[in-house]
């Protein structure tokens, strides 16, 4: 069955929030995926996203007018995309936190398993050095 009726048309703020909650709900699949290598671009998408948050005429404190200006289901509507965007946002810091700790973890492991690690300079023992008198 096909829908005929017209598309509803979405305020400007619902658009900002409803983009920017899309392409933080995505970043955070991504993290959670563990497909970092899809993060360059969603975060370039959202960098765009703030900006057009940030460009918005009259600043943050227009915006924040304009939505308490909203009738009260409309209000309520976008209080829930701000709940969404500041949970995402909470949980995206938190999952790439824990992405960096994991990396520098790694590296830290890999570097300690590495013979630069335990024979380069400054590494203790040198290569071919002499541990004790005996040997």
């Amino acid at each position: 069955m096909h829908d005929d009726s017209p598309p509803v048309a979405v305020d400007p703020i619902t658009g900002l929030l409803s983009a920017l909650a899309d392409t933080l709900a995505r970043q955070r699949a991504v993290l959670e995926a563990g497909q970092l290598d899809q993060l360059g671009e969603i975060n370039t998408v959202l960098e765009s996203r703030y900006a057009a948050i940030g460009n918005w005429p009259g600043g943050e404190p227009a915006l924040v007018e304009a939505i308490a200006a909203q009738p009260e289901a409309a209000r309520a509507s976008l209080r829930n995309l701000l709940l969404q965007v500041g949970t995402d946002n909470r949980v995206n810091g938190d999952l790439i936190r824990l992405t960096m700790n994991r990396v520098a973890a790694i590296q830290a492991f890999q570097a300690a398993g590495s013979p630069a690690g335990t024979y380069g300079p400054g590494a203790g023992a040198g290569a071919g050095s002499r541990l004790s008198r005996r040997a």
